[in-house]
């Protein structure tokens, strides 16, 4: 990983070997005509305690000519040297915020003179600047702890926050058990959990929301969050940004369907109440940390920008906008009782094996209608992994089927054997879980008198509520419950505009395997009175045999 990071730090050293004499003849100053101006060559390099040299790259400084003129900027390199073209004359560089370095803060203001056709050569290291205990406030943070340290340090405190249709991420901030994280992740939730590692899921309760700053304090039972650390919180201040343009700054994360990820950037930009930088930002990453070198909170991800045809970039909401929410959260501690800590249920890590995925929906060949029940007023569509495949392999096999008829052969080619594109659909892993989806969709109904307008206007017919899935009269706990809002607007010849509730549930594969009775109870919103439906015991057999190599891949595990 050295050998990498070393690779990365020479190949960047060149890139900006390459651009720096383009963007110093971008700065420099009008120089008087026939007269050669000369140049200002930097390098900074601080000393540790075991007097290793670190070189200190991105670091903004000043050059300010003797006598008025408008200052010049210039920034380090990523061998913390920089080169600036100069008018003859006198000058001196200053560096507007410190270096904090082992615990101290390094700042310089030193003297220098430009002479015609000359290079003036300044090394800045620990002997000729002013050094002081390091602030927590302010500073290029230049620690002595590398990026895999921090990750490994800070990520423990790093969770995926769980709620009815998705995740997003969060942070501890207090031993007695508050995570910070934004208001749109559980925005309207029946269901919040944190998962503190794959395999520990754990209720959580909203303590403090603020919707206009897109925060939400959660709060899990202290016991849950014992041995993790609490994450601080950086210094930041209308007037006093905990960081600046060109800070390094690391996120952590659970993006898309990873968990705990970390992604790098820069700092691009620092507004009022948000910070924007080029580190990766994911659907799954909001409610995460943004910290700066130092391991300190600077920001909550929340969104990104753009992308199309880029990396676009993230925006962070400050940490000092949070405030006025962990305040509230505190100050409600006592007011009620901590969640319950026991453990939720979570999926096993297990993944079908892609290929044989295919193979197994080829073999069964499901019939969609065969998963398919009806519960009132709500369409319920059981979900299995297999079942996903055969979609995927149907699609490729009646594709080819009408490229041959368009040709008028009477075999397919063989380059369009059904399952080749089939490797498209194995970059989402969320396809090879060990899940049982049961969505539940209200039904729609035609608008009475808009037929006769000549436009079909469509609407649902109702809102799911909630299900209950009972084996042999005893309850089974869902992976997942979730209920989630649905808005459709659609304008044209079938025109629909209306808000439903649907669901959206997982159980594990065992719950349908044997010959227990299954039942589903299915309640309507504003219904007293639930739909119950008894699984067969041939519907049961079907899905639990879409499950084979999972349930063999169990027993065998199972056995001493």
């Amino acid at each position: 990983m050295k050998a990498i990071r070393a690779l990365r730090a020479y190949l960047m050293a060149g890139l900006v070997a390459i651009l720096c004499p383009l963007a110093a003849a971008a700065q420099t100053p009008p120089v008087t005509q026939g007269a050669p101006s000369g140049s200002l060559v930097v390098r900074v390099v601080l000393v540790a305690t075991d007097h290793t040299l670190k070189p200190i790259p991105r670091h903004a400084f000043r050059i300010v000519p003797d006598g008025g003129g408008a200052p010049i900027d210039a920034r380090t390199d990523f061998e913390g040297t920089f080169t600036q073209a100069l008018a003859p004359g006198s000058y001196r560089l200053q560096s507007p915020r410190p270096v904090t370095f082992v615990g101290t803060d390094y700042t310089w203001d030193l003297p220098f003179t430009i002479e015609a056709g000359a290079q003036m050569h300044l090394d800045l290291s620990n002997d000729n600047a002013t050094a002081s205990a390091a602030s927590p406030g302010q500073g290029s943070l230049e620690g002595s702890e590398g990026e895999g340290d921090l990750y490994r340090r800070l990520s423990p405190g790093v969770f995926k926050v769980v709620a009815d249709d998705g995740h997003g991420s969060g942070f501890l901030i207090a031993q007695e058990g508050l995570i910070v994280t934004n208001h749109h992740v559980i925005a309207d939730a029946t269901y919040i959990a944190v998962l503190v590692d794959s395999r520990s899921k754990h209720a959580a309760v909203v303590l403090a929301e603020d919707a206009a700053r897109d925060i939400a304090i959660l709060r899990v039972h202290p016991d849950v969050v014992a041995d993790r650390p609490v994450l601080q919180l950086a210094p930041d201040a209308a007037d006093a940004p905990a960081v600046a343009v060109g800070d390094k700054v690391l996120a952590i994360g659970s993006p898309l369907t990873t968990d705990t990820i970390m992604t790098m950037g820069l700092v691009s930009k620092v507004e009022a109440d948000a910070i924007f930088s080029d580190v990766s930002i994911n659907p799954g990453n909001s409610g995460g940390p943004l910290f700066d070198a130092k391991g300190r909170v600077v920001g909550i991800n929340t969104f990104g920008l753009g992308g199309d045809t880029g990396q676009g970039i993230s925006g962070i909401v400050r940490i000092q906008r949070a405030a006025d929410a962990i305040a509230s959260a505190r100050a409600r501690l006592d007011q009620s009782a901590p969640p319950d800590p026991r453990k939720l249920p979570v999926e096993d890590p297990y993944r079908f094996d892609p290929e044989a995925l295919r193979d197994l929906a080829v073999a069964r060949a499901p019939e969609p209608d065969k998963y398919h029940l009806e519960a009132g007023k709500l369409d319920l569509y059981i979900v299995t992994p297999v079942l996903l495949a055969n979609t995927v392999v149907m699609a490729e096999r009646e594709a080819a089927e009408g490229r041959a008829k368009r040709r008028k052969e009477k075999q397919p080619d063989p380059q369009d054997n059904p399952g080749q594109q089939f490797y498209a659909w194995q970059k989402d892993t969320d396809n090879f879980r060990p899940v049982v989806r049961i969505v539940a969709r209200p039904e729609t109904k035609v608008k009475m008198g808009s037929a006769l307008l000549g436009v079909l206007s469509y609407t649902f017919k109702t809102d799911f509520e909630k299900m209950e899935l009972k084996r042999g009269g005893m309850v089974i706990e869902p992976i997942h419950p979730g209920r989630v809002k649905q808005v459709v607007n659609i304008e044209g010849a079938a025109t629909m505009k209306d808000i439903a509730y649907f669901g959206y549930y997982e159980y594990a594969p065992e719950a349908f395997e044997g010959t227990v009775p299954l039942t589903l109870t299915v309640w309507e919103q504003g219904l007293e009175t639930p739909k119950v439906i008894a699984l067969t015991p041939e519907m049961a057999a079907m899905i639990s045999g879409d499950f084979a190599p999972y349930l063999e891949h169990r027993r065998t595990a199972a056995t001493p």
